[in-house]
């Protein structure tokens, strides 16, 4: 480090700056460090220069933990009606899993306070020190955390040999990378108790089975632990409907539903045939399985509506039998699978506007038919607060005019809310309002959508594109109203709301989010 360099941080050093202007130091060195000339640096001034990028971006999650503690102690997001997590979602547009694991790690390593305003000592102190430090990163804490979660119960209910336990981890952690580290954690357990072992608690504990969102290719991957039981019931299942030859799709002449039932000389050609992997009759059998369950009306009702698939489609892909549909759970799959999926059931045929609204649909008592929710479910997809991706199979029908004060129940002003948003619609001074986007209320790429609003906000109601990505590319003036006649609604929007602020203040910022604004009075 050369004498300038020293001086230089020296005087940084003693600036007396608030987090605001730090961060905006940050900003200007952050986009000089983008563009500036590395060809001229030494092998060891590029290898240092690396290290302490990586150092900075390690420390980088250590202020977001204690931005994520703040937000949360403020409860930010409740002032604004959303779930913490749901509020980082849509603020800092980051993925529902990373605002989740961002939440859980602040709950971990966060120093926290309590009313009276102490300090929480972190549940992981040795590890937030690490990150703090700039010493681990989050693939780090991942491994520390797995680690730690998968010790059985006589360690996690001995705090002494936990924090123990947790102490060794996070020193080690400063020396290693993820991929040694998870190694090193592989012995813990066995080093902190020789003769501790797994009990039915801890098997329960871990007892997991999850589905994940659709990739690119349509596919959703599929990761859990099976009890004992649960193992041994799946095992019975596969010796029947994932034997060789039994339930595959490629294959016409095979045998379906369990292989006791089929003809024998059939089932015996059938695996001859067959040239999937055993991981490949496990999903076929469990298709077919799910099939059988959903097909015979095994599971009743849901929200008023037979528990099967309900699939979407336009009238064109419909007819040409290609293009994506999308199911009432947020799914898509290709017009093929939706149309042998459906075999022979009912069809229903849903009337929709320009505006993906239902034209008409009409009823006096309270609650809406299941026609109606057919017909919602087709145009909204899902729940209609923005940003919220609750597919429809979590979401009940809302009356925008509410019911008790003479609305009605016709589906031109009814639309699909989840759980927890509908909570939010209330008459309370940070309550929500739902209502038809009009030529008074929102631009012209929005106006005749379903759009939401929270009571004292000068922002126009704005309606939901989440269960809508395909129109991102054939019709972008849903998510970003950019015509001439939207860039006019929204200069008179800001102009109008200055002329109510006009007198609270010399200069006042109107946010629409994606588009801002900017008056000073004269």
């Amino acid at each position: 480090m050369t004498s300038g360099v020293a001086d230089l941080i020296d005087r940084i050093k003693g600036m007396a700056l608030d987090a605001e202007e730090i961060v905006a130091v940050r900003e200007v060195l952050s986009r000089r460090l983008v563009d500036v000339p590395l060809a001229t640096l030494s092998d060891k001034e590029t290898v240092d220069l690396a290290q302490a990028v990586e150092t900075q971006t390690r420390r980088d999650e250590a202020v977001k933990v204690r931005i994520t503690v703040e937000l949360r102690e403020r409860s930010v997001a409740a002032k604004q009606g959303l779930k913490h997590n749901k509020f980082l979602r849509h603020q800092l547009r980051i993925s529902a899993a990373e605002a989740s694991a961002r939440s859980k790690r602040s709950e971990r390593v966060g120093q926290w306070h309590t009313p009276s305003g102490e300090v929480v000592p972190p549940v992981y102190p040795n590890t937030w020190e690490a990150v703090r430090d700039g010493a681990i990163g989050i693939a780090h804490y991942n491994v520390i955390h797995e680690v730690l979660r998968a010790l059985p119960g006589t360690i996690r209910s001995d705090l002494a040999l936990w924090s123990e336990g947790e102490r060794l981890m996070a020193q080690a952690a400063r020396t290693m990378d993820p991929d040694e580290l998870k190694r090193v954690g592989l012995h813990l357990h066995n080093y902190l108790n020789p003769d501790g072992e797994f009990d039915d608690v801890d098997r329960a504990q871990k007892r997991d089975l999850k589905v994940s969102k659709q990739g690119a290719d349509h596919m959703s991957g599929i990761t859990g632990h099976l009890d004992p039981a649960t193992k041994a019931l799946w095992d019975v299942v596969a010796a029947k409907w994932a034997a060789q030859g039994m339930n595959n799709p490629n294959d016409p002449d095979s045998p379906s539903g369990p292989a006791d039932k089929a003809d024998k000389e059939t089932l015996e050609a059938a695996a001859k045939r067959d040239t999937r992997t055993p991981g490949q009759r496990n999903h076929d059998a469990f298709k077919r399985l799910m099939e059988m369950v959903v097909g015979q009306g095994m599971l009743g009702q849901h929200r008023g509506l037979p528990a099967k698939v309900i699939v979407t489609m336009t009238l064109e892909q419909l007819e040409a039998e290609t293009g994506l549909a999308t199911t009432a759970s947020g799914g898509v799959m290709t017009i093929k699978d939706a149309l042998r999926l459906a075999g022979v059931s009912r069809k229903y045929l849903a009337l929709l506007d320009d505006k993906h609204r239902p034209l008409f649909w009409g009823r006096e008592k309270r609650l809406a038919t299941a026609d109606q929710r057919l017909a919602l479910i087709a145009a909204e997809r899902g729940c209609s607060r923005p940003g919220c991706d609750a597919p429809a199979t979590e979401c009940a029908v809302h009356h925008m005019d509410e019911y008790s004060k003479g609305g009605r129940t016709d589906i031109t002003v009814l639309t699909l809310v989840c759980g927890p948003d509908h909570a939010q619609v209330n008459d309370g001074d940070t309550g929500w309002i739902t209502e038809i986007i009009n030529e008074g209320t929102g631009p012209p790429g929005w106006q005749g959508r379903v759009g939401w609003r929270q009571r004292g906000s000068l922002s126009p109601p704005e309606p939901n594109n989440t269960h809508f990505p395909e129109k991102y590319f054939t019709n972008p003036e849903m998510w970003n109203p950019e015509s001439d006649a939207d860039a006019d609604w929204f200069k008179e929007r800001a102009r109008a709301v200055f002329e109510q602020k006009a007198a609270e203040s010399s200069a006042y910022k109107i946010d629409f989010g994606w588009r801002r604004a900017t008056y000073i009075a004269a």
